[in-house]
């Protein structure tokens, strides 16, 4: 009995305990995040390139409620559900005569660090002949601030 006890909780320590998820309490404090947009043709064949725009800030969580809010610089709370990102990772607007495609990923990379990606293509069809399709995607690394 002790040997298959044993056996379980090696088993357990090795394949590790889903540690590798962003969650609710992980989010919780303050973060400096620093994020990268790129942008390209989507009908180019090649990698983003260098970054067309960038940014620095502190982004800080807080639970009330058991919901996850993200403190604006007003000090108002904004919901956020990572719950909708890892369930819903792609989503697609259609209107008019253009369509937006959005996927989503958090990852979490260390115990103090997580980044956001954020990938959108944007069509537009102004006239069968005349089509702008443009990707952008977003990078957002976030470390904890102690």
């Amino acid at each position: 009995m002790k040997r298959i006890a044993l056996l379980g909780l090696v088993c357990f320590a090795l394949s590790g305990c889903g540690d590798d998820k962003v969650t609710k309490e992980y989010l919780v404090g303050d973060w400096r995040c620093n994020w990268e947009c790129f942008g390209m043709d989507s009908g180019r064949e090649e990698n983003y390139g260098n970054a067309i725009d960038s940014d620095e800030y502190i982004r800080t969580f807080k639970i009330v409620d058991d919901q996850l809010y993200r403190v604006l610089k007003d000090e108002k709370l904004e919901s956020y559900d990572i719950d909708k990102i890892y369930n819903n990772p792609t989503y697609e607007f259609i209107e008019g005569d253009h369509t937006l495609s959005v996927t989503q990923k958090l990852e979490k990379i260390s115990n103090d660090k997580y980044q956001s990606i954020s990938t959108s293509n944007f069509k537009m069809n102004s006239n069968k002949t005349n089509v702008i399709d443009i990707k952008i995607k977003e990078v957002t690394i976030c470390t904890r601030i102690k």
